[in-house]
């Protein structure tokens, strides 16, 4: 069947038509409704009158203040009332509503993000990112965040290379979160909620002044709720899992011209259940683990100083970022269900694993004012990592040959410096071109040793007990970024851009090369991609839509290739190219109605494959873990009930699609499509409200990532594993606002 969606322009009579010849299934609908949305933009646009203004929506994207119409990229944004509104406590959550971006956790590895089909197809180590993560203007690496929102004014998700000013690690992108800042009068605000699974979330914030120049901000925040993984041993959640986070900031104003910010966090997180079980799941997922076989904590200590002084026609900016991270897990190592099915045995195991990381960075820059005619920014940026990540209590007597029945010391050190500028200039009334660059220095350093213990040395006597290993690589690389913006009006803009990406190379996590064949391991290259973008950004009071068209040609792109029956992985390069088109947007519809959303078409295939590959993959196939479909729609209706008292209905359902993805990076199999409907209704006060909230409402069995294990001897069976999204969830809560 297929579809034809006519809607008519009042004014000019032009009909706009919209058909699903490229648009299928579930996501038709959301194209039919921005459609909608540009004949309504031009209908506002008609009626407009001149002494209207039209609201900027202001970001931080580059560092200084600016429009968001004004900047030669896709940025979208996710402010505090979504935030609370769609109860999105994570960053995970928020980037799910974002369309072309996918947060992967593949096997219990720390989540990646990729954006448009750029990033790592498998990563290799927890330096292996190819977004960059920053939390008030401090980068954070994979093993230093738990993607958790707690007090966020907002979260800025930038699309495509982001190199020119954030440096490392950002080939497909950058994600700024920017906390909510201490206030000069008293606020206070309290948060309470209790769902289904035990879910409990209770939440404080606290705001206001000190003195005349101090002013403090305290927020903090407990959620738990038990995982969806049942233990077939003792019919029990395998785990409860923990959130605690607190974070408190100071604000100095010194003088009129200096402010001086200070930031102190703390996480932990305990009973992360990132565990696989084989598919399919059923309703009620179970995973035959021994009791109390498992342990996944994590433990972060954040601080952040900002000092900013106003010159006459510039801004001087310093942020230090210094953050501690701890994470300590436990698991078997062989699943019962998965291996009785594979081996017709259910083998005892364990692995453990402790990782430590110290981070610091400096970053010096100067640039424009907000509004200025002239955008330009420059600044230097000093980053420094430390990692420890220890292997340790393995015991695997199914296969004693495993290289992991040892303890195993790693340390990971990098040093960066980068140089940077960036500047955008009126050509015209109407043209501005933007030029950046940035030339970056870094610096990796690996040290090993592997001890094997007593299960290893009994059955492999002829082979060696002890071994280390000792590596270095340097980089020198440039990454910058051209483009055009030609304002079309007061509600247009139509912009180009080209960008660079760099990922830098660095050493694989779990290599064993040095132990078992006495060859140190080999070091995976740096990746870069070559991006292009046009788009169209509209908005006035009412409406706005941006649309983008990107093309992508990345090399070099890490796989870690894994073999679960030898334990045995490599690090690979392949070369992807993607392409696509995204649309998101808005309209504030009469009778109190809001929409929002966006529909996106990703198409990532791998292009360039290695002369000999472990992993088998082969030219063309598509990238794992990346539909070529994904959108989202949210619908917000307001009802008065008492204007007296000021009380009101609201209710609001979000849907989000995700289409048909290949789940392992050979596409032996794939993942379906699914709807995940959400609806929160609240009645609210001007201080209070109550609400209900329901999560996968249609109760969907889906998948969050997928994984081929191939047969463990000739003729046995092979069989897929994975971890299942959560069912359908119900619960209440409560906000007051003082």
């Amino acid at each position: 069947m297929r579809y034809k969606l006519v809607f008519t322009n009042k004014i000019t009579n032009k009909a706009l038509v919209c058909s699903n010849k490229s648009i299928i299934g579930s996501p038709w609908l959301m194209a039919g409704i921005l459609c909608l949305s540009f004949n309504t933009m031009a209908d506002t646009a008609e009626k407009k009158d001149d002494s209207d203004q039209v609201e900027q929506l202001i970001v931080t994207a580059r560092h200084v203040k600016e429009s968001a119409k004004d900047i030669p990229f896709t940025v979208n944004i996710v402010d505090d009332k979504k935030l609370v509104d769609r109860r999105e406590t994570t960053l995970e959550k928020a980037l799910n509503d974002t369309v072309g971006v996918q947060v992967i956790s593949n096997m219990g590895a720390a989540k990646s993000i990729r954006m448009r089909g750029v990033g790592s197809v498998l990563p290799m180590s927890g330096d292996d990112s190819s977004v960059s993560i920053n939390v008030d203007g401090m980068p954070q690496s994979k093993s230093n965040t738990t993607l958790n929102l707690l007090d966020v004014q907002r979260v800025e998700v930038l699309k495509g290379p982001q190199g020119t000013l954030f440096g490392r690690n950002s080939e497909a992108g950058a994600i700024n979160v920017i906390s909510k800042k201490p206030t000069r009068y008293f606020e206070s605000a309290f948060r309470t909620e209790f769902g289904q699974n035990n879910q409990i979330l209770t939440e404080g914030v606290i705001s206001g002044p000190l003195s005349d120049q101090l002013s403090a901000r305290f927020a903090v925040r407990y959620d738990e709720a038990d995982s969806i993984l049942e233990n077939v041993n003792d019919h029990k959640p395998v785990s409860i899992l923990r959130n605690k986070i607190a974070r408190g900031t100071l604000l100095w104003e010194a003088s009129e011209l200096t402010s001086i910010s200070f930031i102190t966090e703390i996480e932990e997180a305990m009973g992360m259940d990132d565990m696989y079980m084989m598919r399919p799941y059923g309703h009620h997922p179970k995973i035959d683990i021994p009791n109390s076989s498992d342990k996944n904590d994590k433990n972060i200590y954040r601080f952040n100083l900002k000092v900013e002084h106003e010159l006459d026609n510039s801004l001087l900016s310093s942020i230090t970022g210094y953050s501690y991270s701890k994470s300590d897990r436990r698991s078997p190592i062989y699943e019962g269900r998965l291996y009785h099915h594979l081996s017709g045995m259910s083998p005892p195991s364990n692995w453990s694993y402790l990782t430590k990381e110290d981070l610091f960075t400096q970053e010096f820059r100067i640039s424009s004012k907000p509004e200025a005619p002239i955008f330009w920014v420059a600044g230097i940026n000093y980053y420094t990592n430390d990692r420890h990540r220890n292997t340790y209590d393995v015991m695997d007597v199914f296969y004693p040959s495993n290289a992991l029945n040892a303890n195993i010391r790693r340390q990971f050190e990098t040093d960066n410096v980068g140089v940077f500028g960036e500047v955008t200039y009126p050509v015209t009334e109407k043209l501005k071109l933007t030029a950046g660059l940035r030339q970056s220095y870094e610096k990796k350093n690996y040290h090993a040793k592997w001890l094997a213990n007593s299960i290893y040395a009994e059955n492999n006597k002829d082979k060696p007990t002890m071994a280390f290993d000792k590596q270095k690589i340097t980089d020198n690389f440039t990454t910058g970024r051209l483009g055009l913006n030609f304002l079309l009006n007061d509600y247009a803009t139509l912009y180009g851009l080209y960008s660079r990406g760099y990922k830098t190379g660095g050493f694989n996590d779990e290599g064993t090369d040095f132990a078992t064949i006495g060859r140190s391991d080999q070091a995976y290259k740096s990746a870069y991609v070559n991006a292009y973008e046009i788009g169209l950004k509209t908005e006035n009071n009412t409406v706005g839509l941006n649309t983008a068209f990107f093309y992508n040609d990345t090399k070099r792109e890490h796989l870690m290739a894994y073999n679960p029956a030898t334990f045995v992985s490599v690090v690979e390069n392949y070369d992807i190219r993607s392409y696509g088109v995204e649309l998101d947007g808005f309209w504030k519809a009469p009778g109190n109605l809001d929409f929002s959303g966006g529909i996106g078409y990703t198409n990532a295939k791998i292009v360039g494959t290695p002369n000999k590959s472990l992993a088998h993959v082969k030219k063309h196939n598509e990238v794992p873990d990346t539909s070529h479909w994904n959108a989202n729609l949210t619908i917000l209706h307001s009802i008065p009930l008492n204007l007296a008292s000021g009380i009101s209905l609201e209710t609001q359902i979000t849907d989000r699609y995700i289409g048909s993805r290949q789940a392992d990076v050979q596409n032996k199999f794939g993942l379906k499509a699914y709807n995940k409907l959400d609806a929160r209704i609240a009645v609210k006060t001007e201080n209070a409200e109550f609400y209900v909230w329901g999560d996968n409402l249609l109760n969907k069995s889906y998948d969050l990532w997928g994984y081929h294990i191939p047969a463990l001897s000739h003729d046995g069976p092979d069989a897929t594993i994975g971890s299942p999204g959560r069912g359908r969830t119900l619960g209440v809560g409560f906000i007051y606002n003082y």
